[in-house]
């Protein structure tokens, strides 16, 4: 009997036992049936966005690069003004984008305002409709100014029209020029050039490309003028001797020289005494060629003017014949109101176009150098021979004012003045460019212990420097001065003292330069911060 007890007591709690666990467990999966019954935010189940978006600027075209994330297949692009605010967008754009090594590429189709701030933003969206687009990822960028114009040639000039020209293919619809529009027409733009009429000779003209509103590119240019009339005006025939008109020039005469003509001396020419006088050539591609074997001032000499000439040092401006060594070598003493320099070539001499020499008193109150090349001077491949402004030795010798603007020198042999023996009032060098200057050792602008009364040095190119030892100079003088503007000095002008404050282009010359040991220097880097601005105009 008390055996039977025990066994029912045990089966009972067993059964109490089993029950306990049974509802332990179904307690249990209620529980876990409630905890993870949570509701589902179906805004999170969307794609990712595209990652590492980067814009590659070039001009006024821009390039955007990113990463892609899985599930996209297509992208919307939106373009801004506004710096990553997004409150205004001006254009939208729906693109599969390209498969650009480890990532994806879109180019923005439309060219963009030069200069001008932009934010751009990128998603990815499932065209298939299975997952919401992403979120933005964005990027601001700047564009640059573009050039697709051409320096305007001599030869597309006449006193009344301009023919433009660009590259080809390329998007444009107008030019202006001051207030005026030029529509271009179909043609017009397939041929990459436009005539322009109804100018003024001998009247400076700023021609702007554009595409709608978009500017594509500058040019500069001055109408050919018209040939000087008048009492004073002498025409000089082809087979004239110019050089004995000249010794016999009454006061304020102009020497009128058509183009494609040559006149030799191969004496010095001597200028009377208080004479004035213009020698002025027509003004084409084949400029006159004065070659004469040198110059002499008289004790008192009013201004001397070269306006459209070729001046060479070959004799008979024959390059198979020898160089000759001066245009000036004055040495006797003299005083000369003004040297002027207007539109000219100077080349090929074996020292310099510009020497004063000896003990005598010689005063030039003034030399003008404007819209010149100048090539090819006192260059010996090695330490050069003269400057081109050269004064050394001359005690008593000055120029007291220079003006070098708008003119392109390369090739100079020691380098672009020395004048260390009298101060000068005043040097202003301003939008020019310079190329294979300052042999070894030499110093492109020396003035050694004399002072400069007013020195600027303003929208300059610095280009290459002549010295195979890499040993050349800058700019050595008693002062300070110099002031120095929106100048740059390309990475291959090697010099090693006498420095000046110019902005360092990280480029060699043959980055920034067309073609500069032919004489080309049309600005090829349209990143290049002085391209609108900096160095010779003709070549921006």
């Amino acid at each position: 009997m008390l055996n039977s007890c025990k066994m029912k007591k045990h089966r009972l709690y067993k059964i109490l036992t089993i029950a306990v666990l049974l509802m332990t467990i179904g307690l249990a999966v209620t529980s876990c049936r409630k905890m993870n019954e949570w509701e589902v935010d179906e805004s999170y189940n969307r794609l990712f966005r595209p990652s590492e978006v980067l814009a590659a600027v070039d001009g006024v075209t821009a390039k955007l690069t990113f990463k892609g994330k899985p599930g996209i297949n297509s992208y919307i692009v939106e373009l801004s003004k506004d710096s990553l605010k997004f409150t205004q967008i001006i254009k939208t754009y729906t693109t599969q984008a390209v498969k650009d090594g480890n990532g994806y590429s879109f180019v923005i189709p439309d060219l963009l305002d030069p200069s001008t701030q932009y934010s751009a933003r990128i998603k990815g969206v499932d065209a298939s409709g299975g997952k919401e687009e992403s979120e933005w990822a964005a990027v601001a960028f700047k564009t640059k100014t573009e050039q697709i114009m051409y320096p305007v040639d001599l030869a597309d000039l006449t006193t009344t029209t301009a023919k433009l020209k660009w590259k080809i293919p390329n998007q444009v619809t107008h030019i202006m020029i001051g207030a005026s529009k030029y529509d271009i027409s179909a043609q017009e733009v397939a041929l990459g050039e436009k005539v322009i009429t109804g100018l003024t000779p001998a009247t400076a003209y700023s021609a702007v490309l554009y595409f709608n509103t978009s500017i594509r590119g500058t040019s500069g240019f001055t109408t050919i003028s018209t040939l000087p009339t008048g009492p004073n005006v002498v025409n000089v025939g082809p087979l004239d001797d110019l050089a004995a008109l000249i010794q016999n020039a009454a006061n304020g005469t102009v020497f009128v020289l058509l183009k494609g003509t040559v006149y030799n001396s191969d004496v010095a020419v001597v200028i009377p005494s208080g004479v004035s006088l213009t020698i002025y050539g027509e003004d084409a591609p084949n400029k006159p060629i004065v070659a004469f074997n040198g110059i002499t001032l008289s004790a008192s000499t009013g201004t001397l003017k070269f306006e459209n000439i070729d001046l060479t040092g070959y004799t008979s401006g024959d390059p198979t014949k020898a160089k000759r060594n001066y245009i000036f070598n004055q040495g006797a003493a003299n005083t000369t109101a003004e040297i002027n320099f207007e539109n000219c070539i100077i080349r090929n001499f074996v020292n310099t176009p510009m020497r004063l020499q000896s003990t005598n008193v010689i005063t030039i109150d003034k030399f003008t150098i404007n819209k010149c090349l100048v090539y090819d001077i006192g260059d010996n491949n090695a330490n050069g021979t003269y400057a081109f402004i050269n004064t050394n030795g001359a005690t008593n010798g000055k120029i007291n004012n220079i003006s070098i603007k708008n003119s392109t020198f390369y090739k100079i042999g020691l380098g672009l003045i020395i004048h260390n023996s009298q101060p000068s009032a005043s040097l202003n060098i301003e939008s020019c460019t310079f190329n294979n200057t300052t042999g070894n050792g030499r110093i492109f602008i020396d003035y050694n212990a004399q002072t400069i009364g007013a020195f600027s040095f303003n929208n300059n190119i610095f280009g290459k420097t002549l010295s195979p030892l890499a040993s050349a100079k800058g700019i050595r003088y008693a002062g300070t001065n110099l002031v120095v503007n929106n100048s740059y000095v390309t990475s291959d002008a090697v010099l090693t003292g006498n420095t000046f404050a110019a902005t360092a282009y990280s480029g060699l010359s043959t980055q920034l330069f067309s073609n500069p040991d032919n004489g080309n220097f049309q600005i090829i880097d349209n990143a290049f911060a002085g391209k609108a601005t900096a160095g010779d105009p003709r070549w921006r």
